[in-house]
């Protein structure tokens, strides 16, 4: 074994690498960028769990209940709920993760020494969240009680009565494979033109940015559609999981997203200009982000405030809200209606983007 040859190799080597700056980005400034994200990002601690509150008793002690919760951090106030029908409308669009309701006789009771009995309505689509929420409460009642008496609560877990872990993981679980498959398909398309020495010829037939964008996104959006026919099946029938919304919406809502997750992969793509590049970032653009950032795992209201904004951009945050809203409660609400806004915007964005950087020449890369 010559030292001088692994050498020469070696340092041919450092010359492709420091020639290549999308490489070396990828080896350094990625690392680093995701572990600072990451690791000021996640939290498996709950907090700021939206809470509404219907006070049937207004008094002093119901009152000072009522801060003893939104003054803690597991909860922020949401509004005050006047009855039955405002409690469901604020869990069903999403006003409000938890819902107090004190009993008219609450400070009578406590003033008598008294068991009195607290209701806690939980949204269990996020059974993580509602199951943490739950546990907060009661820590809350035994620590800094009002009164004399004492308080129980009782927990309803609306959308999911049994507090079912996989009726929530699944449709959250449905936007993320979706999420990274669908980019994954796309992110080699343009690449493996460029690598296979086809490009060329393409490039010498009279075919347009649109025309070239289109064409290579139709046959992965079939794809892309079978995936999620193929998922929602499974979800329904392997898994029991219910789909109480309109199969109308859930269709709407996966066709959007796949658009834009598709067109992402194409930018991808475009920008990498070989397979292997574009494999690398449509893995850590899509799947990390998607799997941390997006809600399915760790609760975003937990995060600090510039993590949580960065969540934003990323699509796969609002796919998961959707189809959790779309699978468990079935009702369509403002909130849902601006995700979609927003879904079809980011899909918008990322082809203007595409067809913007895609150059239809052989010096094009």
């Amino acid at each position: 074994m010559n030292p001088r040859r692994i050498w020469a190799i070696a340092g041919k080597e450092f010359l492709h690498v420091l020639r290549d700056p999308r490489s070396l980005s990828m080896g350094i400034a990625i690392p680093v960028f995701l572990l600072v994200l990451f690791g000021y990002g996640l939290s498996l601690d709950v907090s700021n769990v939206p809470l509404a509150v219907w006070d049937q008793d207004d008094s002093g002690i119901s009152r000072e209940l009522i801060r003893s919760f939104v003054n803690s951090q597991a909860f922020k106030a949401a509004g005050s709920l006047h009855s039955h029908s405002e409690v469901e409308n604020a869990l069903q669009m999403g006003r409000a993760t938890a819902v107090l309701v004190i009993p008219g006789d609450y400070s009578e009771k406590l003033r008598r020494g008294e068991k009195t009995e607290l209701q806690l309505l939980v949204d269990g689509s996020d059974s993580n969240t509602a199951r943490l929420a739950m546990m907060y409460a009661e820590g809350i009642l035994r620590v800094g009680r009002p009164g004399h008496g004492t308080s129980a609560i009782s927990v309803i877990s609306a959308y999911n009565p049994g507090m079912d872990t996989t009726w929530s993981i699944i449709p959250g679980l449905i936007a993320i494979i979706v999420n990274v498959i669908a980019a994954m398909l796309t992110s080699l398309c343009v690449a493996r033109e460029w690598e296979n020495g086809t490009m060329e010829q393409l490039v010498s037939t009279p075919v347009r940015k649109g025309e070239f964008i289109l064409g290579k996104l139709v046959p992965y959006y079939c794809i892309g559609v079978i995936d999620v026919l193929i998922a929602v099946a499974m979800a329904l029938l392997l898994f029991g999981v219910p789909l109480h919304g309109s199969v109308v919406s859930l269709a709407v809502v996966s066709g959007v997203f796949l658009l834009g997750a598709l067109s992402l992969g194409l930018l991808i793509s475009i920008f990498a200009g070989s397979q292997l590049l574009a494999s690398q970032l449509a893995l850590v653009i899509t799947f990390l982000p998607g799997f941390i950032l997006s809600g399915f795992v760790y609760d975003i209201a937990a995060m600090p405030l510039v993590v949580a904004a960065f969540t934003r951009i990323i699509p796969a945050r609002y796919l998961v809200s959707l189809l959790r809203a779309i699978f468990l409660k079935g009702e369509w609400g403002s909130a849902l209606t601006l995700d979609l806004v927003l879904l079809t915007v980011f899909a918008g964005v990322v082809l203007i983007m595409s067809r913007k950087r895609l150059k239809l020449n052989l010096d094009g890369r």
